[in-house]
């Protein structure tokens, strides 16, 4: 994983059983985490403002390397669009690989696609998952 610093040589991103990490490009992760949705619920003889947490967001995208060698993100992604499946991202420490007990984020996601254009030299594919299914993803720990 040249290029890559401490941190980002210790994270590792797997869709449906495939680890993508050989092609993610360092920094280009976003998500992991639950946001949830603001709903107000001030009464008339309320002083202050309150807020009710709403539904949960919680997308993921990141970026590749366009690359066609087999069991690399292009030739994982190519045909999933609309495929529910697992996204696990897995946080390593001091750039080592992630071993038990290490952090997690996990959860089932469906695929929506994604975006191929030319970036410093390079092609470069931003994907996109959002959360499926009634059970939400959440953080772990590794077994």
């Amino acid at each position: 994983m040249a290029g890559k610093n401490k941190t980002e040589r210790g994270f590792r991103f797997t869709w449906d059983g495939q680890d993508l990490s050989g092609d993610l490009i360092p920094g280009s992760v976003n998500g992991g985490g639950i946001t949830l949705d603001e709903v107000e619920m001030t009464g008339v003889s309320e002083a202050v403002k309150n807020f009710l947490g709403g539904h949960g967001n919680s997308p993921v995208s990141a970026q590749f390397h366009l690359n066609d060698t087999s069991n690399r993100a292009f030739n994982v992604l190519k045909d999933d669009g609309g495929v529910a499946a697992t996204l696990l991202m897995e946080f390593g420490s001091s750039g080592a690989a992630p071993i038990q007990g290490d952090p997690t984020w996990s959860g089932t996601y469906v695929f929506l696609g994604f975006s191929v254009a030319p970036n410093a030299g390079r092609m470069v594919m931003t994907a996109n998952w959002r959360p499926s299914g009634a059970t939400a993803p959440a953080w772990g720990t590794k077994a």
